[in-house]
């Protein structure tokens, strides 16, 4: 009786396109979106030039900046033009080489250098890093003019290391929030359309036991979850060149684990709300927050200190580092005892409250 009983589910939730939407569709729209932007790479950085000496120093430096990778060099000839585009927001940086710079560094060897100004926009959260770049570049010339002795040398040993990228710390959140959003949502709204139907209480008057129905709802859902895991695991790996190390079925073990909680909180909204309509707006305002706060887009850390010690007792913040601990370090799901306990205990609260909740009409 199960077994048919779960498959007929399972065609229920196939022909639900609510459901499946909520399944595959709206993970899959997350990873597509991310994939596609290119969030490691460094920006160009738009630097414009000013050469008043126009001789050979100034003009070597200009070329070896041009030379830097994601450097890209606008010479000028009217200062106060390439003002106005630096205080515009038309390029980030403004460099401004001073008349006779040959003649004048070279005449100032032992004394005081020669000042190149830097113009650069301060709200700008890299620019300390781009303007201690072109310091570095700026000192390295002027030691090759200068001739100073190398008293220190850099022996660099290269080292194979994981290729990790942004979309590889996104793609367990994509897999983690697929799972909550669809058994959540998708079974409040299954649980509160059966109870505005009366399937639910017109099934008490049948031979089925309540408990063989139950049971084949949560392991249709369950299938259904390890295929939408699994689809959207391939699609970041094959199609967005994404990275997975650890183990495969670990993960799997961990969305079973974490989609016992979310179909507990399922039920228990669908045995609360008085529609589908309300179901879907109560699942909804339990999730979206759940997903923006448990670390599935952003590092969870970077949240107000109280606020990222809240979303830890979450269910899906420590499935989350657990998953991202297994995809990426390479690591067993039992060496997050921390994280299983937490998402161990909201499935003994989840399981008691939905059972105190859930009603058949």
């Amino acid at each position: 009786m199960l077994a048919p009983l779960t498959l007929a589910n399972l065609k229920m939730i196939l022909r639900n396109r609510q459901a499946l939407f909520w399944a595959l569709l709206f993970p899959l729209i997350f990873v597509t979106i991310f994939g596609l932007f290119r969030l490691d790479e460094p920006p160009t950085i738009d630097l414009l030039i000013v050469d008043h000496a126009e001789d050979e120093m100034s003009k070597a430096l200009v070329t070896n900046l041009a030379k830097l990778e994601r450097f890209k060099v606008d010479e000028r000839e009217d200062e106060a033009k390439a003002r106005r585009d630096l205080a515009g927001g038309q390029a980030s940086y403004l460099l401004i080489i001073p008349k006779d710079l040959a003649s004048e560094a070279m005449g100032r060897v032992g004394g005081e250098p020669v000042g190149i100004e830097l113009l650069y926009d301060k709200s700008n959260p890299t620019a300390s890093i781009i303007v201690g770049t072109i310091q570095r570049f700026v000192e390295e010339a002027n030691r090759q003019i200068t001739k100073s002795p190398l008293l220190l040398t850099v022996k660099p040993e290269a080292i194979q290391a994981k290729n990790l990228t942004y979309f590889d710390f996104l793609l367990p959140g994509f897999v983690g929030m697929g799972v909550m959003t669809y058994s959540i949502i998708g079974l409040s709204s299954a649980m509160a359309l059966y109870r505005e139907q009366k399937i639910l209480k017109r099934m008490l008057a049948t031979p089925l036991k309540v408990r063989t129905f139950f049971a084949s709802q949560i392991i249709a859902f369950l299938v259904l979850s390890l295929i939408q895991a699994v689809i959207i695991m391939a699609a970041g790996i094959l199609v967005f060149n994404g990275h997975v190390y650890g183990n495969f079925l670990y993960l799997l073990m961990l969305v079973i684990i974490a989609n016992v909680v979310f179909l507990n909180i399922g039920f228990i909204v669908g045995a609360v709300a008085k529609n589908v309509r309300a179901a879907d707006g109560m699942a909804n305002a339990i999730s979206m927050p759940m997903m923006f706060f448990s670390g599935t887009f952003f590092p969870k850390e970077s949240l107000p200190g109280f606020l990222a010690k809240v979303v830890e007792y979450l269910p899906l913040a420590p499935l989350l580092d657990a998953m991202r601990g297994v995809a990426l370090e390479a690591r067993p799901f039992w060496d997050y005892p921390g994280e299983l306990a937490i998402l161990g205990a909201w499935i003994v609260l989840s399981s008691v409250v939905a059972t105190r909740v859930f009603r058949f009409s």
